[in-house]
């Protein structure tokens, strides 16, 4: 049996895609004790895990983007390394009194990875998101459309090592500064801290993400995770009839409101229900019609079942959910890697792309129309992406991690 002490963010984000890796591990007799959002907690319990909540500093220590004008890397950087000290003491403590025997820490907790690595015990980091490392196509975080063509991977490699800059102007100096105090030596470039893990799990692929040969032998595509919390049938959900625009809005505070109004105006006449999970907002801001059902938090996975079309703001959680079971989709991208999100969508064939700037109710109705023509392109993606293995996948790579570990010690 492997002790293993997993360590999230203060997002579901980042959470949920990770559970079904936690519950593969769990039976195959490792225990795993995960510290995460606190009113998860009851729920990982309740599966048989171990869990604790994240103290309430690190709770709501979310990313400092999320408002208007607050969307540049500097607002990000600054919110990760303002918490990292903080993450750092906290999983510090928790390796003192779990004694794992491995570690995990999903991509944005600098702070723990960091206390990983001083730790000296084996550790992995999981990505659900793009990695921070150089690729043979645009550079996340850009938004730039994928070009194939010797003009457009000159351009691509150029802007990379742009925007490797970039990270490294606002980030490098605090993110060294951070491990000369704990007694590691600097790294050369923000994403080397990514190339330290012995393990890097992304649980993203094809069509959303190429890997590339460049990415260090650490780095295992497990695929996404189709995982989402076990929810007894939705009478909401089984009383819809005919097909379904599902509609969904960030479960982190961004400014994405405007498209759940834009969808209820778009889509109130046309053959659709239009069901709203509105997320970060408040299900009493929004005015229904009586073809519309409204509310904070449905399951996606009972959703799917009856979507036509899925119009998002695009997370890579619901993107790929979505792509996995064959629903095209509509992608209004609002930030962070919603922007590459949507390209990718575009350039596969799988769904339609619409900038916040060009939103109105007649644009996407257009598009959604536009995207309910795509379900066969969608279905054979879906039979590419290979997502119903990703946490056997990622398990191996866990186990594999403590198997060499435990010959080394011998």
């Amino acid at each position: 049996m492997t002790r293993i002490l997993a360590m999230t963010s203060p997002a579901r984000g980042l959470l949920y895609p990770i559970v079904e890796t936690a519950l593969t591990l769990r039976a195959r007799g490792h225990d795993v004790h995960v510290v995460t959002i606190g009113d998860e907690v009851p729920r990982l319990r309740e599966l048989g895990l171990g869990a604790s909540p994240l103290p309430g500093d690190l709770e709501h220590a979310t990313p400092g983007d999320q408002h208007a004008g607050r969307r540049s890397v500097r607002a990000l950087t600054d919110r990760l390394i303002a918490r990292a000290e903080d993450e750092f003491r906290h999983l510090s403590g928790l390796i003192r009194s779990h004694q794992p025997d491995l570690v995990m820490a999903d991509i944005s907790v600098t702070g723990a990875h960091l206390a990983a690595e001083a730790s000296g015990v084996p550790w992995a980091i999981w990505s659900p998101t793009y990695l921070p490392l150089p690729t043979d196509g645009p550079p996340p975080g850009l938004g730039l459309r994928v070009r194939d063509g010797r003009i457009w991977r000159a351009r691509d490699a150029a802007l990379g090592a742009l925007a490797r800059g970039v990270w490294d102007r606002t980030f490098l100096t605090p993110l060294n500064d951070l491990r000369a105090r704990h007694g590691l030596p600097p790294v050369a470039h923000t994403e080397d801290i990514v190339r330290a893990a012995p393990l890097v799990l992304s649980l993203c692929g094809p069509p959303l993400q190429r890997p590339s040969p460049s990415w260090p032998s650490s780095v295992v595509t497990v695929g996404p995770s189709l995982w989402g919390p076990p929810a007894d049938p939705d009478p909401r959900i089984t009383a819809l009839t005919g097909p379904v625009a599902m509609v969904t809005l960030s479960t982190e505070a961004q400014q994405d409101a405007v498209l759940a109004h834009t969808a209820l105006a778009a889509l109130a006449d046309g053959d659709l229900h239009t069901v709203v999970t509105t997320g970060a907002h408040d299900p009493a801001g929004f005015v229904g019609h009586p073809r519309a059902t409204i509310a904070r938090l449905l399951p996606h996975d009972q959703l799917l079942d009856h979507a036509d079309v899925v119009v998002t703001h695009g997370g890579l959680g619901i993107t790929q959910k979505a792509l996995a079971r064959g629903v095209p989709l509509v992608v209004v991208p609002f930030g962070r890697d919603q922007r590459d999100v949507a390209v990718r969508v575009e350039a596969s064939g799988v769904g339609v792309r619409l900038v916040p700037r060009s939103l109105t109710a007649q644009t996407l109705r257009d598009a959604v129309e536009q995207a309910r023509t795509l379900h066969p392109r969608v279905r054979e993606v879906a039979r590419r992406m290979n997502a119903d293995g990703s946490a056997r996948r990622a398990a191996d790579a866990v186990e594999q991690l403590s198997a060499a570990r435990g010959r080394r010690v011998a």
